[in-house]
């Protein structure tokens, strides 16, 4: 029988403080970061060992060969990331992770493992921020952690620890997404299987059917049956819609003060498509080209947590806008000291989903700040959100962020912007 997880965090709450421990001050200025690797093979210690004394420069690593251990080291000590392996004796990696991501739910998860059949992939989904496969690439894992170590630092800042425990509306765990990427690891999945998920929401069904019916994707006839909406519109987009209708159904628009849910909904739609075809045309593939079109729909749904949860600095960012002016953006790091796009990474961070769509959404303002100079979901997202949201209603009052030139000159597209937009939007 495969291992049930996630069955711990049902409700987000106030995410948890870090504890105090004798040797640190809560890991804010670290002179090197911690990785806790837990595997029961000897052999692969001992490669990891030398991986951190020779190449991965910044880290500091501790090793054990079993979950017991492993939990035992946490109470010790803070870690910036746990490595388990997946197949070990007495706590697998999964109960390991699952027991790391309820009592420390700011450490990010990897598995490490060289089995990746049906069940050990479905144990993984929700749990792990990563999978790495054995036998691994080092110069691809140092990559890895130094994604990790810049992502950190952003995260880790006291200041927005201070901000989303103020908040005491968010989302709760989207157990319909995890249960679509559970569906999508089995050979027997078919468009019906995720259907039948679909319907579960009906809400979900009627906004999936309104969207493949609408003139953005220009049916020719019209679409009643929900499989057929599913074959449609292609299970990448499916998870995407399904993450991004389930955060903004916990709000309500009575709540809310000069945002639409609809807006939102919309501006997300565009950059998704947007950003998909612009890693399309840039080579991306597949994989990227879903993490552009997720990472369009979520990147601006901290604007929905800032307005439910903090009326009155919303008020304030709003009206500072408009009279200095200035974007909201910019606006929200003068009141807050904090923005929409690092608050929505975080929680999407503490609800494991990849870290490359955490860093898409943390970053979409300021792609420069990113390690990676390759042009890929990030930059794809950076820009359709600039088009985007000329096309909103605030976009006509507020200033938008400007685009980020020097990393589009860095990663070689500025010469492209021009004819992109014209063959997307028109002049």
């Amino acid at each position: 029988m495969p291992i049930r997880i996630l069955t711990t965090i049902i409700e987000l709450p106030r995410p948890a403080e870090r504890p105090v421990f004798p040797d640190t001050n809560l890991m804010s200025t670290p002179a090197k970061r911690r990785i806790l690797f837990v595997d029961d093979e000897d052999g692969v210690l001992i490669v990891l060992k030398a991986f951190i004394q020779r190449v991965a420069e910044g880290w500091e690593g501790e090793f054990v060969k079993s979950g017991d251990a492993a939990l035992q080291a946490l109470t010790r000590r803070p870690f910036d990331v746990v490595v388990s392996d997946m197949r070990m004796p007495g706590i697998s990696g999964t109960q390991l992770l699952n027991e790391v991501l309820r009592r420390y739910p700011w450490v990010i998860r990897i598995i490490l493992s060289g089995h990746a059949d049906e069940h050990t992939v479905q144990e993984s989904v929700g749990i792990a921020h990563q999978w790495v496969a054995k036998p691994f690439d080092l110069q691809k894992f140092k990559a890895l952690l130094d994604r990790i170590a810049a992502s950190a630092g952003r995260m880790e800042c006291q200041g927005l620890r201070e901000l989303v425990g103020r908040m005491g509306h968010l989302p709760s765990f989207p157990q319909l997404y995890f249960d679509i990427l559970r569906a999508l690891q089995s050979s027997t999945c078919s468009a019906q299987t995720i259907a039948d998920i679909v319907k579960r929401d009906p809400a979900l069904s009627v906004k999936m059917l309104q969207l493949v019916n609408s003139a953005f994707f220009g049916m020719a006839r019209e679409i009643a049956n929900t499989t057929e909406a599913v074959q449609l519109l292609g299970v990448s987009r499916i998870r995407s819609l399904a993450l991004t209708h389930h955060i903004l159904s916990t709000f309500s628009q009575a709540a809310l003060e000069g945002i639409s849910l609809d807006e939102v909904w919309a501006h997300g739609l565009r950059t998704a498509t947007w950003a998909q075809q612009l890693v399309s045309w840039q080579g991306g593939g597949r994989s990227d080209q879903d993490l552009a079109f997720t990472g369009g729909m979520l990147h601006d749904i901290g604007h929905l947590l800032f307005a439910v949860n903090l009326a009155e600095p919303s008020r304030e960012i709003l009206t500072l806008a408009r009279e200095r002016p200035c974007s909201l953006y910019e606006a929200e790091k003068t009141v807050l000291h904090n923005t929409h796009a690092t608050v929505a990474a975080y929680l999407l961070g503490i609800w494991g989903l990849p870290i490359p769509l955490v860093e898409t959404v943390a970053l979409h303002h300021e792609p420069s700040a990113s390690a990676n100079r390759t042009f890929d979901a990030l930059g794809a997202v950076h820009v359709a959100s600039f088009w985007s949201y000329g096309q909103s209603r605030i976009g006509r009052t507020i200033p938008a962020v400007p685009l980020d030139m020097t990393y589009l000159r860095e990663v070689g597209v500025h010469g492209k912007i021009e004819a992109w937009r014209a063959k997307l939007i028109g002049t």
